[in-house]
């Protein structure tokens, strides 16, 4: 009986484990010379630059390297091989969830030299077919959020159809923000904070609800997935909403905010100018601040 148990507890686990969704994103591709041909052996260090945190990488006897677990963040690639160049890489930058492909030429060369590329096309995510929207920590912090709440953004993200009150809830509602439908398929849509499930009960027959909403300065960036083909998802037949906490840097640094919201500032609605009637008082101010 208790070996029963203890491989139900076992079982219990694992597919609790395998219902979460990564929000770490990696960089993988191949090392090759100026002729074409793949290096092995080569060291890869993929640095974070806003935490100096730094994960090595050796590439295989094929050239190809891969580094996985990358919290959202700026990185900068070195490669160095005896006989070759020392590469950097700057100027990436990984997303939620995002698998950057990223292939690498060396130049025949000492390494105490270093060839430095800051400047390139785009990088194109083409390991995975899951596609999506990514609302990274710029538009969360200056573009306008209804109520300070920043997973009014889903609505950024094509295919977005907003099916309920979206727009009056507090900073910290779990109601409002979960009202959408993604291309118009039914069934809900689930929700990760950092990889773990974040989706709770369901409204009645309506749709799945967001869990815990953090507060805006607490989002690093989300990605809303609409198209759900990676064995990741695929628990509803609606989308995705996975959101990456912020994480700390080498730098002390803090902020202050105050979020207004006055009637006077604000106009009438149409309706309510048709019936005569004056806009409804809506008056609060919330401060907050982070270190």
């Amino acid at each position: 009986m208790k070996c029963m148990a203890g491989a139900l507890f076992a079982l219990l686990l694992a597919a609790v484990t395998l219902s979460a969704q990564d929000t770490r994103g990696s960089i993988n591709g191949t090392v090759t010379d100026d002729s074409g041909a793949a290096v092995p052996n080569a060291k890869v260090v993929v640095t974070n630059t806003a935490t100096n945190v730094s994960v090595e990488a050796e590439t295989s006897a094929s050239g190809t390297y891969n580094v996985l677990y990358l919290l959202p963040g700026p990185y900068r690639v070195t490669v160095e091989v005896t006989g070759f160049k020392k590469l950097v890489r700057e100027g990436l930058e990984v997303r939620v969830q995002e698998r950057l492909t990223l292939d690498l030429r060396l130049s025949v060369g000492n390494v105490q030299e270093s060839v430095s590329i800051t400047a390139e096309a785009p990088l194109l995510e083409v390991s995975t077919a899951t596609t999506g929207q990514v609302i990274d920590r710029r538009r969360i912090a200056e573009l306008p959020l209804s109520e300070g709440n920043p997973m009014t953004l889903v609505q950024l993200a094509p295919g977005i159809v907003i099916t309920g009150g979206f727009t009056s809830n507090s900073a910290l509602s779990n109601s409002g923000p979960s009202n959408f439908e993604v291309n118009g398929s039914p069934g809900g849509n689930e929700f990760t904070l950092d990889g773990a499930p974040n989706t709770a009960d369901r409204q009645g027959q309506g749709a799945a609800r967001v869990g815990v909403q953090p507060p805006t300065d607490a989002v690093e960036e989300f990605k809303v997935v609409t198209a759900s083909f990676d064995a990741q998802q695929g628990r509803t037949a609606g989308g995705s909403v996975d959101v990456a906490v912020r994480s700390g840097t080498n730098e002390l640094h803090g902020s202050l905010y105050e979020f207004v919201r006055n009637d006077v500032l604000a106009a009438n609605t149409f309706f309510f100018n048709r019936e005569g009637r004056e806009r409804q008082p809506r008056r609060y101010n919330r401060f907050g601040g982070t270190v």
